[in-house]
Parts: C-alpha cells; structure tokens; sequence
C-alpha cells in the first residue's frame, strides 16, 4: 500500500503506516500516537500496475454492531495479545498511554475501556479518575486489567470509578464476560422494569 492511499488517523490527523499481519494475520494502520486500528477491508493484495481495469470505487464505512473497545497498555505485547483475543468479538482500539486513552475516549466514547494500572506518566488510577470525571466517558465501563495482586487493588479500583478488576493473565473467557457484565451494568435498557 502505498502512502498516498493511507488515511489519516481519525483522532489526531497525523498520518497511518500500514503494518501487514500484525494481529495474528491481520492487518493494521498504526498511529504513532494514538495506536493500532484493524483494517476491516479484508486481506489486502498487493495493486496490480498492469490491469486496465480501474480501480474499485472505497466502500462506504459502516458502522460495526460489534462492541467497541479501546484497550489500555503500555507494553505492545499486551496490547496485541489482548486485541488478538478481543478482535472477533469487538472493534479494537489500542493506546499506549493513559493520556492518548483521554484524547481518544472523548473524540470517540468507546462502548468499554480495559486498562492497565501500571504505566510510565499517567497510571491507571488516575487515568481511571480522569475518565470518570469527564462527562462524555462518565458512563463508560472501565476493567482494570493488571499484575497487581494487592489486597487493595479491589477496593481502589472501586474508588477510582472501575467497574471490574482482572489479573493478568487473564483468561479469554473471563475477559469476554466482564466485558458482557460491564457493558449491561452500564446499559440501562437491560434492566428489568417492573410495572
């Protein structure tokens, strides 16, 4: 693909690289700041420079049923194990750093945010608060996924505004339920109302 054919990122306008398999077979535009974004067109093929045919006309972006999930990790490792797990249930959305989660939750609230405590600059209790106090990602479910194993870490989470602790690492099947449980918490359509 060449560079004149990527997009701009949709959160800070810079521009994407192209980055083939890097999701266990998948391919991704990667933003030097705001993260990893699936390519949803399907396996993409080299251009063929020598077919007279034109080229297809870009289909039109629809917009996913799936839940959206912007997953928080400093560690690359992670965030491509854990969006390799969460990509065929969900619409992945990765950040680095607690402050590019901020900038990318508020330009476009995800339906759930998985975030990692221990991170260089803003860690992911204050991240947590931050996001809490915001008004646009207020009501966003929050799952704090990390190494710890303190006592505490329960009891901050909830004081912070998360709705869920995990430890990694964190079973796939474990992950995909606290996410199901956070985002009917959340949801209030899926309460029971009683006439």
């Amino acid at each position: 693909m060449r560079d004149e054919d990527l997009p701009d990122c949709p959160y800070c306008g810079r521009s994407l690289r192209y980055v083939a398999n890097r999701w266990f077979g998948h391919n991704v535009f990667e933003c030097e700041q705001c993260g990893d974004f699936p390519d949803f067109r399907g396996v993409a093929t080299a251009p063929d420079h020598h077919s007279s045919a034109p080229p297809a006309a870009p289909k039109p972006v629809v917009r996913s049923v799936l839940p959206r999930v912007l997953l928080v990790d400093d560690s690359e490792e992670q965030r491509t194990f854990y969006a390799a797990v969460l990509q065929p249930t969900a619409v992945v959305m990765t950040a680095p750093r607690g402050e590019d989660a901020l900038a990318l939750a508020c330009a476009d609230p995800p339906d759930v945010i998985i975030l990692d405590v221990m991170m260089p600059g803003m860690n992911g209790w204050e991240t947590c608060e931050r996001l809490k106090a915001e008004p646009v990602t207020a009501n966003i479910p929050i799952i704090m996924l990390t190494s710890l194993d303190g006592v505490d870490v329960p009891a901050r989470a909830r004081q912070a505004g998360a709705n869920a602790v995990l430890m990694k690492p964190c079973p796939e099947e474990r992950l995909l339920l606290t996410i199901s449980a956070a985002r009917r918490s959340a949801d209030p359509r899926s309460a029971t109302h009683r006439n």
